[in-house]
């Protein structure tokens, strides 16, 4: 009768053995998608609260970096102090506490507008009490579960480390999904709710995972500690080195690029998503790339990025884009195949995971952090492309003696002394929270211009074209030029008012072109979220508009979608929506709940003016349809530039006017082409807006 009880006992644990695997690959899946699920769809409920600006995902990445690491901290100390059963028991409590507090994910009260100084702070402060506890129980879970996995006496318990690649790959598919699939489809109360019920599924997985860990043959002996193997401390710092160049550098490519096309999304998880695909791929068992040949690619990319930099080259958006994120990729394959290769034992795996992250942290910490206070350009850029070549196996593997090491010491903080001091005392440049501006003169001096990324913002004539200084009120240029768009627009409300208007609010400042559109007897307040650029605007000794035109000027600083709201409903004849970061378009500013907030505190026969001038996203269709759903009336002009106009910096606008049904937009206006209907374009929302679909239609020809 024994022989079929312990049959029994061999089909159980076969059965538990080939569950094993699936059933842990599956649970690790899961926790990275809902990790980097939850990312970009957190920090777009967020944006509204900041202007849309690039900044919010940098630090939105710090904040889910160091949640990441205390998550890792956990998960070391779990499974460095508790047997599996114990450990268990512990973090399905925490998770417990999260479903029974913190979900669905929302915004926190007392955060419903942000200070005007220490942004950085108030945003770590909101993502800690909003989604801190959710995130730090679902970061915790990569290790734990590898750690688990190597107690069980699976075949390939001994290196668990290919289970990193599957969590990674949960990971790259959430941040995939997200602009193509879940951001287009789901409203974000859709989306919170289902990550809450992803969240109650991955409890389900992990409870199964440490059953099936407790229940093996290993698994009975699961108190005993793994054997460590001794770390050297030169090793550990190896590690977070490896990690901190790649980390940083993801936060500078990132914001670099979402600051000349649009702060969403798309172009905050493409960066983040490549990033995540190195991981994939060195940690692979086989991996589909060879070392050697991204170590070959990078000299390579170096070398076009210092060509790019030395001769000033203009590659083109397309060109750069691919670039920088051909930079990021393989200098991150470089460090990322460095660290693989350099991976201790299964025994030393959650220590090896936390300065990992440690380094990530610190990187992350520099970038977002760090730079913008140290540096007045985007120097941090430049000097992580050159720490990525000292992440080379043949540069780690040179060991200066302590001389040598100390003498390199010095110079090295000499050289960042230097560049600190240089960078804090420049004048040409301005940074702040919301972006890098630069300020300089073009065509042999006989302008001065602002730019932000690689848009121009405003301009102003210094000299004639015979070299004499220009005097008297200040001529308007770029796409405030009169007979522009936006010069156009507000006159011929000006005349179908009448020929005056009373109350006008102007959302972004610049070099204060618009200012000289005011007339005498207007109320004209300007609203600025970053008061860097009222400072530019203001100082006579860079650009005049304001003290030659509005020498009196009512500004507003704040995100325009809470300091409108102060505003006396009905208040308002005209509204000028003009708040661009580069070319990065403020979405939550053209959104349907936006032309609801401007229709509430305009007068009856009020308008507002849009500025929808893109190089990367066709924007006429949006203004359109989610005009048309909140019933509204579009006006669009058809813009044409002339060389003689670009030769003198004037460059035509698009332009949008929406009134209310039956209101007159003036004698220019009604030249333009009215919209009939909503078109075939979706309207945009808090909830939904297609970066995707804009680009796609500004790169088909027309």
């Amino acid at each position: 009768m024994e022989a079929p009880v312990v049959q029994a006992g061999v089909d159980v644990g076969t059965r538990r053995m080939s569950a094993m695997l699936p059933v842990y690959i599956g649970t690790i899946f899961l926790s990275a998608f809902l990790l980097f699920g939850i990312q970009p769809m957190f920090a777009k409920m967020v944006l509204p609260k900041l202007g849309g600006s690039p900044a919010v995902w940098s630090t939105a990445m710090v904040f889910f970096q160091a949640i990441l690491l205390a998550g890792y901290a956990y998960a070391h100390w779990l499974v460095r102090r508790f047997s599996v059963r114990r450990a268990a028991l512990i973090h399905i409590a925490l998770m417990i506490v999260v479903v029974a507090t913190s979900l669905p994910i929302g915004i926190a009260a007392g955060f419903e507008r942000p200070p005007q100084q220490g942004e950085f702070a108030w945003l770590l402060l909101l993502f800690a009490a909003s989604v801190g506890l959710p995130f730090f129980a679902v970061s915790a879970n990569g290790p734990l579960l590898q750690a688990w996995f190597a107690r069980t006496g699976h075949a390939h318990a001994r290196d668990p480390y290919f289970l990193y690649a599957a969590s990674n790959i949960g990971s790259f598919l959430a941040l995939l999904a997200y602009p193509f699939a879940v951001e287009p489809a789901l409203r974000l109360a859709t989306q919170a709710s289902a990550w809450a019920w992803g969240f109650g599924l991955l409890l389900a997985g992990i409870t199964a995972c440490a059953g099936l860990c407790v229940g093996s043959a290993a698994g009975t002996s699961d108190t005993a500690p793994l054997m460590a193997e001794p770390i050297p401390a030169g090793r550990k710092l190896h590690w977070l080195f490896l990690a901190f160049v790649p980390s940083g550098l993801l936060v500078a490519v990132t914001a670099h690029i979402s600051t000349d096309v649009a702060a969403g999304p798309l172009l905050w998880v493409a960066p983040l998503a490549l990033f995540l695909l190195t991981f994939v791929i060195v940690f692979q068992r086989k991996p589909l790339l060879r070392h050697g040949w991204m170590l070959n690619v990078q000299l390579l990319l170096v070398l076009c990025y210092m060509a790019s930099m030395v001769f000033n080259l203009r590659l083109g958006w397309g060109s750069e884009l691919v670039l920088h994120l051909s930079i990021l990729s393989v200098t991150a394959m470089v460090a990322h195949g460095e660290l693989a290769r350099l991976r201790p034992s299964a025994a030393e795996l959650t220590s090896f995971y936390l300065w990992m992250s440690f380094g990530g942290v610190l990187g992350g910490v520099f970038a977002a952090l760090l730079a913008p206070l140290l540096f007045n350009s985007v120097a941090e850029y430049p000097l992580l492309v050159v720490a990525g070549m000292l992440c080379r196996p043949g540069f780690t593997s040179v060991r200066p003696s302590r001389r040598q090491g100390a003498a390199l010491a010095c110079l090295a903080v000499v050289a960042m002394t230097a560049l600190i001091v240089r960078e804090t005392t420049r004048t040409d440049m301005v940074r702040s929270f919301f972006g890098v501006h630069r300020i300089s003169e073009m065509q042999a001096g006989r302008f001065r211009v602002l730019s932000h990324g690689s848009t121009i913002h405003g301009a102003q004539r210094l000299r004639q074209d015979d070299g004499t200084p220009v005097s008297g009120r200040p001529e308007p240029l770029t796409y405030y030029f009169t007979g522009g768009g936006i010069a156009d627009g507000i006159d011929s409300v000006r005349q179908a008012r009448g020929g005056t208007l009373g109350a006008v609010a102007a959302i972004g400042v610049g070099t204060g072109s618009l200012a000289c559109q005011a007339r005498t007897g207007e109320d004209w307040r300007f609203y600025e979220i970053d008061p860097a650029v009222i400072g530019i605007a203001t100082d006579p000794a860079r650009f005049s508009f304001f003290s030659a035109c509005a020498p009196k000027p009512t500004f507003v600083i704040g995100d325009a979608r809470l300091t409108l709201g102060d505003a006396s409903n009905g208040s308002l004849d005209l509204i000028v929506v003009d708040a661009f970061s580069s070319d990065a378009i403020p979405v939550h500013l053209l959104t349907s709940e936006a032309l609801a907030l401007y229709m509430r505190k305009l007068k009856p026969d009020g308008a507002v003016l849009l500025h929808i001038s893109n190089r990367n996203m066709e924007l006429q269709s949006v203004v359109r349809a989610t005009a048309a759903g909140q019933g509204l009336t579009t006006w669009i002009n058809t813009p044409v530039r002339t060389e003689a106009d670009l030769q003198a910096l004037k460059t035509a606008p698009s332009v949008a006017v929406v009134t209310r049904p039956g209101v007159d937009p003036g004698p220019v206006v009604k030249g333009w082409k009215q919209q009939v209907g909503p078109g075939t374009t979706r309207p945009w929302s808090d909830d939904y807006a297609d970066i995707v679909g804009a680009i796609w239609r500004q790169l088909s020809p027309k």
